[in-house]
């Protein structure tokens, strides 16, 4: 059998090379993957000293290196060579190659400043376009072939890479923009699910509060009914024991009855307060339910303000001081339960940011002729301030406290759904909701609801 002619060897050569290169390719879809992988192979088959790849910017008026292999190439990223400047600007401008057997002595070549910054000593060029549906991309550039000038055969390579190369630089562009896409598509469905997540938090917790108007309703009237005879009895006892103590008088051998009877009066009196208690606190889960209002009607905040900070007294009892501010304030035409449900979220929130000892401030404002934006307006506003002086939240998490299911509480504490929830009612109400928060110091919610929503 005979032996090929160099010819036939070589161009077997560059086949196998170009198969290689190919395969390469092939293998990733990550663009700066894709561009190293390209630039290697290309150094490494034209034995050349360095190489790089530069893409057209967005502006389509410059060449940025995306890649470059070689001594001192990582300085070069951060420099752009302006379309029809410089060899690269030349060949991307025309998309015809070039190529410089001597660098230094050729008055094509105005790469000194390039050499000056990456320390590199450009002899040789061979710089190709890389083309893309008819239209120039970027250029492939090797420098310095270590067995002497650039071939026509190294060219003919060269080009033929570029060529797979804009293929498949087009394939990882096209991936990264789905990739984009993708990922854009998913958080828009991640947010949309977790809103979704709310609204039927919301709406399992208003199904709740509607099973909890209807039991307060019940327990208020089983409970008032028994708690009115034991009040009017004790008022009767004590009555009856005190005109008993009055016609006993001062007589020595009484004293000891006078003093049980004194005894009794007494513990009728805490009687009479513990039923006072009991008949507050009925009062106050239904005026905080108020579930049988199911339309917008004018309502005092303030006395739900009342009724929720008596249903909370047990998580603030011996440990937070409760510091109330309020002003007169005009009836809100709105759904009363829902917001006495948002100011339970603030004040259990408050509570539980405070560790030991604490305050928590509820303060109300009318704002006549003020809009919830704060510009001018017709109609009045109403703001309700709860803050507390807590641990506060870290700025980085401020943003996202409204997020449905985000939470700044420990593993087990809370679901994250509660401002999540409060936001929705308020943003129902055509209101507004704002926080202020500092680390350390405590945080402060701001409710503006108008008076009468349009």
């Amino acid at each position: 059998m005979t032996a090929g002619s160099p010819n036939q060897e070589q161009a077997r050569d560059a086949i196998g090379i170009l198969i290689e290169v190919g395969t390469a390719l092939c293998s990733t879809l990550r663009l700066r993957d894709l561009l190293a992988t390209m630039m290697e192979r290309a150094r490494t088959v034209l034995a050349a000293e360095a190489s790089s790849v530069m893409l057209i910017d967005e502006s389509g008026a410059a060449l940025r290196w995306e890649v470059a292999i070689g001594a001192g190439a990582g300085k070069l990223q951060t420099l752009v060579v302006p379309l029809g400047s410089g060899i690269s600007g030349r060949v991307a401008a025309s998309g015809k190659a070039i190529r410089i057997d001597d660098a230094q002595g050729d008055p094509r070549w105005e790469g000194q400043r390039y050499d000056a910054e990456s320390g590199f000593t450009t002899r040789s060029i061979l710089c190709v376009p890389i083309v893309a549906h008819g239209h120039v991309i970027g250029v492939v550039q090797v420098l310095n072939r270590r067995a002497g000038p650039f071939t026509d055969d190294d060219q003919s390579l060269l080009e033929a890479l570029a060529g797979m190369g804009g293929v498949a630089i087009e394939n990882a562009r096209l991936y990264e923009n789905l990739e984009q896409q993708v990922q854009a598509r998913t958080a828009d469905l991640t947010q949309t699910l977790a809103q979704l997540r709310a609204t039927q938090a919301q709406l399992v917790q208003s199904e709740k509060m509607a099973a909890l108007g209807d039991l307060v309703a019940g327990v208020a009237h089983e409970i008032n009914t028994p708690l009115g005879a034991v009040t009017s009895n004790v008022d009767l006892i004590g009555r009856a024991l005190s005109k008993a103590r009055d016609a006993i008088g001062d007589a020595p051998e009484l004293q000891r009855a006078k003093q049980m009877i004194e005894r009794s009066v007494q513990l009728g009196e805490v009687t009479r307060d513990g039923c006072q208690r009991i008949a507050t606190i009925v009062r106050s889960l239904r005026n905080f339910a108020r579930l049988d209002e199911a339309e917008h009607k004018p309502a005092d905040l303030q006395e739900g303000l009342e009724s929720t900070l008596t249903l909370a007294a047990h998580i603030l009892k011996n440990r937070v001081q409760v510091v109330r501010d309020y002003q007169t304030l005009p009836q809100v035409d709105c759904h009363a339960n829902q917001l006495n449900q948002v100011f339970l979220n603030l004040i259990v929130n408050a509570a539980q940011a405070i560790d030991d000892q604490g305050a928590i401030g509820v303060r109300t404002r009318h704002r006549p002729g003020v809009g919830v934006d704060g510009k001018g307006s017709e109609n009045d506003t109403v703001t309700v301030e709860i803050s507390d002086t807590g641990c506060g939240i870290p700025p980085e998490k401020l943003g996202r406290i409204f997020d449905p299911g985000f939470t700044t509480k420990g593993v087990g504490v809370g679901t994250g759904l509660g401002l999540a929830i409060s936001y929705r009612i308020v943003s129902d109400h055509q209101g507004r909701i704002e926080v202020e928060s500092e680390p350390g110091k405590g945080s402060t919610f701001r409710i503006i609801l108008p008076v009468k929503p349009v």
